[in-house]
């Protein structure tokens, strides 16, 4: 709720990419698969502050510094956690610092779960919701939090996501397949364990 994601499309991006993401992770290119229906994240600057003051950090107080990874070798990603960092800093009070690290330096620090947040994009490996939504799927994540976890490096693990994740993939038609993948998509959006910044 503290991120103008249209801020960072128009003004930073230049309109260079698709969004805003305000739904789930599942970008809008599936035809029968309704995204609109999944209830994502808006700008809400009040909300976003009202929350962090119910969870006991009024403006930002004593609030833990949280550190935001990118991957190096692209200014965008740079320029976009600037942006970030200035936009929580502003509507929450709470300071964010952002390091930019070559890919497999990040990638080794993500699979191990060593940082607070990671920059991550997705590509479908294949045309259906499944290929976004399985990188959230719970039930490989290792119980030894010192053991890698890949591709669910977030070690997001939600009983009721997995069975409507399983319930989707073993599917025996495509209506019913979107029909559990969304009721998934909406818990996974409600714990979110990501913020979806666009769609490319």
């Amino acid at each position: 709720y503290a991120v103008d994601r249209d801020k960072i499309i128009d003004k930073v991006l230049q309109g260079q990419a698709y969004g805003p993401g305000t739904y789930g992770i599942t970008p809008p290119t599936f035809n029968t698969y309704k995204v609109s229906q999944i209830q994502g994240y808006s700008f809400d600057p009040e909300k976003a502050r009202k929350l962090l003051m119910e969870a006991g950090y009024p403006k930002g107080v004593g609030f833990p510094e949280v550190s935001l990874l990118v991957n190096s070798g692209n200014s965008r990603n740079n320029t976009v956690a600037a942006e970030i960092q200035k936009q929580i800093k502003e509507v929450l009070g709470v300071n964010i610092t952002f390091e930019s690290l070559p890919n497999g330096d990040k990638f080794n620090l993500q699979v191990k779960g060593q940082g607070h947040i990671f920059r991550d994009g997705w590509i479908a490996d294949y045309p259906s919701p499944e290929s976004f939504l399985s990188v959230f799927y719970g039930e490989p994540v290792p119980a030894d939090t010192g053991k890698v976890s890949y591709p669910n490096t977030q070690r997001y693990i939600n009983a009721e996501f997995d069975k409507y994740y399983k319930a989707g993939r073993d599917a025996r038609n495509r209506d019913s397949s979107y029909v559990n993948f969304l009721r998934a998509e909406q818990i996974l959006m409600n714990d979110a364990p990501l913020m979806v910044l666009w769609y490319e």
